[in-house]
């Protein structure tokens, strides 16, 4: 019987590319936002303050063609590092105004391992980049970082003016490009 491994290396490349979505990540901000004041329900009104409810646990999933052997294993990570990754600020924590970290929705490890990635920001997510550059200070194997921002943003709020030195900062050590776009959330990826 024909095993998969079988199947000539581009070809299952192809298929690696078809079964990992690592953007999948933000379906969990999209569930967050929905259950909480983001999405305007007032539901949570009705159950008492924010901050005496257990704090919300993001699952998060390792795509199966990873868990097969060995040999798929190393070939669906070496395609998977090469994916562009779209990295939005992450949401508000309960009452505290405290974005969540992104290390809640997506692995260090990974993170530490993408090769390519996006920041789209239509806010300056402060703590969100910075928490993103310390994974990515610690170790990294970015090849290039695309960050793009609101037309007229950069310098108008002490917290992009901090994002934006952090940035420059960073890409002393990897290559990092400025977009400055109408809408950040409807930029391109992996460009």
């Amino acid at each position: 019987m024909p095993s998969f491994l079988d199947l000539p290396p581009e070809i299952r490349r192809m298929i690696y590319l078809h079964c990992m979505n690592p953007n999948e990540y933000k379906s969990a901000y999209d569930i967050y936002r929905h259950n909480h004041i983001e999405e305007g329900n007032t539901e949570y009104m009705k159950r008492g303050p924010l901050c005496i409810e257990p704090r919300i646990y993001i699952t998060r999933t390792t795509p199966s063609i990873l868990l097969l052997n060995k040999q798929i294993t190393a070939e669906a990570l070496e395609v998977l590092y090469r994916i562009p990754v779209d990295l939005y600020g992450t949401p508000g924590s309960h009452c505290s105004m405290r974005q969540m970290d992104i290390a809640e929705f997506i692995c260090e490890q990974f993170l530490q391992r993408i090769q390519y990635a996006a920041l789209l920001l239509g806010n300056p997510h402060k703590n969100f980049v910075l928490q993103l550059l310390d994974i990515w200070g610690a170790d990294n194997r970015l090849k290039r970082l695309d960050v793009y921002f609101p037309k007229g943003a950069l310098g108008s709020y002490r917290h992009w003016d901090i994002v934006e030195s952090r940035l420059r900062t960073f890409s002393l050590m990897v290559p990092v490009h400025f977009h400055e776009v109408p809408e950040p959330s409807e930029a391109p990826s992996g460009q």
